[in-house]
């Protein structure tokens, strides 16, 4: 239950009860820092992998020095980072990727379950009542487009499961949960969700197309590239009259304006930010400069885009970080991907290219509590010390 608690799905259903959610994340903390104790060769083993991601961590603790919003960054890296790393860690070290797939899996599709009965049953809490997303479905979340995106990551995950999995049970399962989840976003209203969803369809069908054959592929994936860029100028163009005729605001939502402030602040802090989890809070002079230019008075809660809301916490040098760990493990990711015969070998591909995608309009990657910078670390880590499948039936201990 803890990705449940990660998507911020148990705190709508606690009603945001703060006591018992602060006692459930510390619990979380607890507990997996007594699991890793208990095997700490291979906590160590995995820990010994981070690399440059422990440095950018390192980075969220070291901003407590310039935060503008010092009690907020201390609250967020004592009660958000702390158990997600912890968590992370544990859970890449204990589990290969294939139990981690099928654990995610399970959760999120009980996440879904559980979506479907609030909406049905409790409709002051599974659904937006009144205002402007009156009757849009937001399950055990607590807006439409924090359910969107969970549900997105639930039909990837399900997607992946059913694309090269050869239990046959496990993959007719897959595709239920799959279709599932393309019908609750249906119902969040999210054109957002599936649009990234297609998006990502057609990522992993191309990625299949690939496998290491020399010229031949390297020709497929030049010509692949030339198409989609091609495509990316078109939309670059003509992306205001697509959205206006999907009904859309052609700001998306303010998203512009949002957008141009936020880089208007980086600019005033360009290495550093403004700390951790410190920039978008209610007394935040900056936040409220945004807030006028986009919403006039209404401070928005985040950048609606993860890598501007890095920039803005941890500087470019935070970006630059995070990129430069981003980079080697999705070509890592990209390789095992090619050669995929399990859906573990695609999922680390699959995740990552869907968290950049969705980074590009809304911020789920070091917001708050979140299942995808979770994820990305399990990645991250599950990489570098789960090596791929040699055999059906098992995996080679990673050594040192």
């Amino acid at each position: 239950m803890c990705w449940l608690f990660f998507c911020n799905g148990i705190s709508t259903v606690l009603n945001e009860n703060e006591p018992i959610l602060k006692l459930l994340r510390y619990s979380i903390l607890l507990i997996a820092l007594l699991l890793m104790a208990a095997r700490w060769r291979g906590t160590l083993r995995a820990f010994a992998k981070g690399g440059l991601l422990w440095v950018f961590i390192g980075m969220m603790f070291v901003s407590l020095a310039w935060s503008i919003s010092p009690s907020y960054t201390m609250d967020s890296l004592r009660g958000e980072v702390l158990p997600m790393t912890a968590f992370a860690l544990y859970f890449a070290s204990r589990f290969n990727i294939r139990e981690q797939m099928q654990m995610v899996a399970i959760t999120l599709g009980i996440g879904a379950l559980l979506s479907l009965f609030y909406a049905i049953a409790i409709p002051s809490i599974g659904r937006h009542i009144g205002g402007q997303f009156d009757g849009a479905w937001k399950g055990i979340y607590a807006q439409k487009n924090n359910f969107s995106t969970t549900m997105t990551l639930t039909m990837l995950v399900f997607f992946v499961l059913s694309l090269v999995n050869r239990d046959r049970k496990e993959r007719r399962l897959a595709i239920g949960g799959l279709l599932f989840s393309i019908a609750l976003i249906i119902l969040s209203t999210s054109r957002s969700g599936l649009i990234v969803f297609i998006t990502m369809l057609i990522v992993v069908l191309i990625s299949r197309m690939f496998r290491w054959q020399g010229r031949r592929s390297i020709l497929i994936l030049d010509v692949s590239s030339l198409v989609l860029l091609s495509l990316g100028a078109v939309l670059s163009v003509t992306w205001q009259s697509i959205v206006i005729g999907m009904g859309r605001d052609p700001t998306l939502s303010a998203r512009t304006y949002i957008w141009s402030g936020s880089i208007q602040k980086i600019i005033q802090e360009p290495l550093l930010g403004y700390g951790r989890a410190a920039f978008w809070v209610p007394d935040s002079a900056p936040a409220w400069d945004v807030g006028a230019l986009a919403y006039k008075g209404f401070v928005p809660a985040h950048a609606h885009n993860g890598f501007i809301d890095v920039a803005l916490e941890l500087g470019l040098v935070g970006l630059g970080l995070l990129v430069m760990s981003l980079i080697p493990t999705y070509i890592i990711a990209l390789r095992r991907a090619y050669q995929a015969r399990e859906p573990e070998d695609l999922w680390p591909f699959t995740f990552l290219t869907l968290m950049v995608i969705s980074n590009m309009t809304e911020t789920v990657l070091i917001t708050r509590t979140s299942p995808y910078w979770v994820m990305y670390m399990v990645i991250f880590l599950s990489l570098r010390i789960w090596p791929k499948r040699t055999s059906r039936e098992d995996f080679i201990a990673p050594t040192i």
